[in-house]
């Protein structure tokens, strides 16, 4: 057998290991897949749930796409934001599978709590609009909720306060009859520019009551004529917005 053949034959063997272990029942028990969810739904779960999902779980599973059906093939894991998986499983069994994982993807149970994985499905579930969040004392939101906006995002800018060494970026809006609206509770995503690729700075910011949200510079760098390149963009990737701002002071970039 030629390398070839032992590379291609190796490949087809990979798969079929895999696809066997996809078809695999994952043995939930009917106390599990009735578990509720164990965390207040609200964006403050959904947005730590996010952030969870990007470090654990993106690198498989990709970013969720809100889509009617699964769109993507073994190898490859399920799009989380499909309907018919969202349908297909209750808190309980998501809950669980992530717990204790199958084939390739690994049990989670040991490296996050209780709560980080209940977040992740807060957010997973953030996603379909046709979730109704159990009625429970560990799901009972208290906390007030952002009014949603429903107007038009038209641009986004950036400016540089130096009393603050922090970036002032404000989300230009127009509510439904047009006229000029300050957009609260928008996710924000942002970066900086850099020569090999844009650093992530911050994600998943809220805008405030202002439609503004306030970022510390901290300590990067300007390039040599004191200037920087931020990139602001809402978390869907609708509008992304990239400005060049001169701050306080000239550095090399490190």
């Amino acid at each position: 057998m030629n390398k070839l053949s032992k590379i291609l034959s190796f490949v087809s063997i990979s798969l079929l290991i895999l696809t066997n272990v996809q078809a695999q029942d994952w043995n939930i028990t009917a106390e599990q897949k009735d578990m509720k969810l164990g965390v207040a739904f609200n964006e403050d779960t959904q947005d730590a749930g996010n952030t969870i999902f990007k470090k654990s779980c993106k690198m498989c599973h990709g970013d969720i796409n809100i889509a009617a059906t699964n769109d993507r093939e073994l190898p490859l894991a399920p799009n989380l934001g499909a309907t018919d998986w969202q349908k297909a499983n209750t808190d309980g069994e998501i809950f669980t599978k992530i717990s204790n994982g199958k084939g390739g993807m690994p049990p989670f149970s040991g490296s996050l709590s209780d709560d980080d994985r209940w977040k992740i499905i807060a957010f997973i579930r953030s996603s379909y609009s046709d979730y109704t969040p159990p009625v429970t004392d560990a799901t009972a939101d208290t906390k007030p909720k952002t009014p949603k906006f429903e107007g038009e995002i038209k641009d986004i800018e950036a400016t540089y306060d130096d009393e603050l060494n922090s970036f002032i970026v404000r989300i230009i809006a127009v509510d439904a009859d047009g006229h000029p609206a300050k957009a609260q509770g928008i996710k924000l995503d942002f970066f900086v520019k850099r020569y090999f690729g844009d650093m992530a700075l911050f994600e998943g910011e809220r805008s405030n009551e202002d439609g503004e949200v306030i970022i510390e510079a901290g300590k990067l760098k300007a390039d040599k004529d004191g200037n920087i390149s931020i990139i602001a963009r809402t978390s869907d990737k609708a509008i992304v917005s990239e400005k060049t701002i001169t701050i306080g002071y000239s550095e090399e970039w490190n």
